[in-house]
């Protein structure tokens, strides 16, 4: 049986250099997908859930964003851990609905 589809937007892929922070730490990580709402990244370091974070996005100009940490996925690598976080951006439409 095939899973339905739950998300509501529609997402697409990325591949940019992101600066993540929140309370007194810097980390920098990957954003690997985006929708009108949402981010997500991939970083070696993990980030809770219901954190709050501010992230740079290095696209053709710098894209600052302000959301929260809404899960966390850690998978096993080469040696390491790749979490793989889903970020929740607040009040703001990241992308139009076609893609741009």
């Amino acid at each position: 049986m095939e899973e339905k589809e739950r998300r509501e937007e529609s997402r697409y892929k990325i591949d940019t250099a992101a600066e993540v922070r929140y309370g007194t730490s810097t980390i920098n990580a990957k954003a690997v997908e985006i929708s009108t709402h949402g981010l997500r990244i991939e970083s070696n370091n993990p980030i809770n859930p219901g954190t709050k974070v501010e992230a740079v996005l290095f696209l053709t100009k710098p894209e600052r964003i302000s959301g929260e940490v809404k899960w966390v996925l850690a998978e096993a690598g080469e040696g390491m851990i790749n979490y793989k976080i889903g970020i929740s951006c607040e009040s703001r439409n990241l992308i139009t609905d076609n893609g741009s």
